[in-house]
């Protein structure tokens, strides 16, 4: 019976987000085990993505309220969960395994130190995202026409319509430096979420600071410095979090990596161009292209375009000014996701109208 609740559990959180795919091995079994008592698993499967308080929880788990409250707290703790207070009452949604239990261990207490081992043997032996997640903006360096520059492309006019902005370590490196595979050297901070994904954690959690727009466009411009990649979620009403994104380190970026053909998944709406009159041939490109996109050959640089995912990181990194960001064509620009074809965070919007109307 308790191995039907996990794979009961499994099929659950497989249809939230990027989903928790079934591995051959079972992987993912091994993981939510470790995350969840059977107690917890039955709870979760009352729920879903919307905050429900209480009360209501109990009554659809059989449990009083003490008892229910107990539980979600706990689940809290381990990262299962979305909490929200309003008016001194607690609300409870399902978290789902990406954004959700592994971005949350970053936050966890009492960290299980079997965890990230499972984890990343899962990630990298079994998971497969089974929609888009983030979307890649580029840096603004380069880009011939400012005006030009689409609103929801643009990282700094994005940060500059935000009031509640807060500043999180990056949950990537962190789980890499539990199990002493990160050896880069950038600053922990480098996460930026806006709204509710700001809320729930410095507020609820602890965890995380709120910080102003100055703040957060230092972290841009420390980001382009050094060579992280900016990346954007939520969906055209609302951007929710921009990541600055090590190569080495990110969940995300490890996994295109691995593919042949990572600008056809996940690219911005901008090409970099080249000027071969300008280029020196000194290769700093080379080595900062996030997705070894760019070889030298002779002392002219190619660009594999099926590789390349727009981040304009070569041209931050280009001394003498050879390379510049085009705008992708009309018929070939992606614009913001819509509410129903993207579920890889659930919009701050849909949370505050899961509460009662005082909080609308």
């Amino acid at each position: 019976m308790a191995q039907d609740i996990f794979k009961q559990l499994q099929e659950r959180i497989d249809q939230y987000s990027v989903g928790m795919t079934a591995s051959a091995t079972g992987k993912e079994i091994a993981v939510l085990k470790r995350l969840f008592s059977s107690e917890e698993a039955t709870v979760y499967l009352a729920l879903s993505r919307r905050l429900e308080p209480v009360p209501s929880i109990a009554v659809k788990t059989g449990l009083s309220e003490e008892e229910a409250g107990r539980i979600l707290a706990c689940m809290t703790a381990k990262g299962l969960l979305f909490p929200k207070t309003w008016k001194g009452r607690k609300y409870y949604a399902a978290a789902p395994f990406m954004h959700g239990f592994f971005e949350h261990q970053l936050y966890r207490k009492d960290p299980d130190p079997e965890l990230p081992g499972l984890i990343e043997d899962y990630l990298t032996g079994g998971f497969f995202p089974k929609t888009r997640s983030l979307r890649t903006i580029p840096i603004q360096a380069g880009l011939p026409d400012r005006k030009r520059i689409l609103h929801y492309d643009d990282v700094r006019a994005i940060i500059r319509d935000k009031e509640r902005i807060g500043l999180f370590d990056c949950a990537c490196g962190h789980h890499l430096k539990t199990l002493g595979l990160r050896s880069c050297s950038h600053s922990g901070e480098t996460c930026i979420a806006f709204d509710f994904y700001a809320e729930y954690p410095i507020e609820e959690i602890g965890c995380g600071r709120w910080i102003n727009q100055d703040e957060a466009l230092g972290v841009i411009d420390y980001a382009e410095e050094h060579g992280l990649v900016h990346q954007a979620g939520g969906d055209a009403r609302n951007v929710e979090c921009i990541c600055n994104c090590c190569p080495d380190c990110c969940t995300i970026l490890r996994f295109l990596k691995q593919l042949p053909n990572p600008g056809r998944v996940m690219s911005s709406n901008y090409v970099p161009r080249y000027d071969e009159g300008m280029c020196r041939s000194c290769g700093c490109c080379v080595k900062r292209c996030p997705m070894k996109a760019i070889s030298l050959a002779g002392e002219t640089m190619v660009i594999n375009h099926e590789r390349c995912i727009g981040c304009g990181l070569c041209v931050a990194a280009c001394p003498s000014g050879a390379r510049s960001l085009d705008m992708k064509p009309e018929d070939q620009v992606r614009r913001p996701p819509s509410p129903e074809k993207y579920s890889f965070m659930r919009s701050s919007i849909d949370f505050r109208a899961d509460l009662p109307d005082e909080a609308k």
